[in-house]
């Protein structure tokens, strides 16, 4: 049995993002939220019910009312938008240029003056020129999209002088391949592979000398669609389907599976999440 503690996390992590980008056709996380009609409804989304989902996560990180905050990956502003109202300020980071827009679309609605956005990957941010540090706190929320894990995690902890949280996947499939794994091999030919990056992010801070905790919930989300064909081309666009018969697979299982209500077709997932957090050592 191999020793875990010899393997280079951060070389795991690295092969499995080539893995992915090889897959994706080298498409970026920032490059496939282009499209500023898919940011609106994943915008529309994360507002539902008073911004519900992201009040429980901000609920379940140690924040004041003088609190300053740094959200890497922002999108369009799922934690920065009720936060700007609990704490003092808030600097957004987010490369999208669609997520953007939403973001600031937000700020203007809520008439909101207490954030501060930056448009760069975590990963080409210059903390001594881009970043007025050290924030209270450091959030990665879903958005470690990087090839460098080592490094991420080394600027977090550096610009922070007292919590950083990272919230991601805890299962080892996401909900995207538990949602579509009685399709997948029909539509990729082969099982999705496990997904265990919640791990790597762990072990990897361990190799760092940061002793991090991990808390595991549940969460639900709920997608509406207007009709079968919105339906299927979102989840189509997420699947990254390019084949009129991979495409053919999905509207076959979706019109099985998509349940109605009020006009609408809904699509509900379920996944389990890793709060993986740690105070800064003083």
């Amino acid at each position: 049995m191999q020793d875990v503690s010899e393997i280079d996390w951060n070389e795991v992590w690295k092969a499995r993002e080539r893995e992915k980008k090889a897959q994706e056709a080298g498409v970026s996380c920032a490059e496939r939220w282009s499209d500023p009609g898919r940011c609106r409804k994943f915008n529309q989304g994360v507002k539902e019910d008073n911004w519900k989902d992201a009040r429980e996560r901000i609920n379940a990180m140690k924040i004041a009312p003088d609190s300053r905050v740094l959200d890497i990956g922002a999108g369009p502003g799922t934690l920065a938008i009720p936060l700007a109202g609990m704490v003092r300020q808030v600097t957004a980071v987010e490369p999208s240029a669609g997520m953007l827009e939403c973001l600031h679309e937000n700020i203007r609605e809520h008439d909101i003056h207490n954030i501060t956005t930056l448009r760069k990957k975590w990963e080409d941010v210059d903390p001594r020129t881009d970043l007025d540090p050290r924030y209270d706190v450091v959030v990665a929320s879903y958005s470690l999209g990087v090839s460098d894990l080592r490094a991420a995690l080394e600027k977090m902890d550096a610009v922070t002088r007292k919590y950083v949280y990272i919230f991601w996947f805890a299962d080892l499939l996401s909900p995207r391949h538990r949602q579509y794994l009685a399709i997948w091999e029909d539509l990729f030919g082969k099982q999705p592979e496990p997904n265990r990056t919640p791990n790597i992010i762990f072990n990897l801070l361990c190799q760092m000398g940061i002793f991090a905790n991990v808390e595991i919930s549940r969460t639900d989300r709920t997608l509406r669609f207007s009709s079968l064909k919105e339906a299927v081309d979102d989840q189509r666009e997420l699947l990254r389907l390019r084949d009129d018969t991979q495409v053919a697979v999905l509207e076959r299982f979706l019109k099985k599976t998509l349940m109605r209500e009020n006009g609408q077709y809904i699509l509900k997932e379920q996944a389990f999440q890793a709060k993986i957090w740690w105070e800064k050592e003083s």
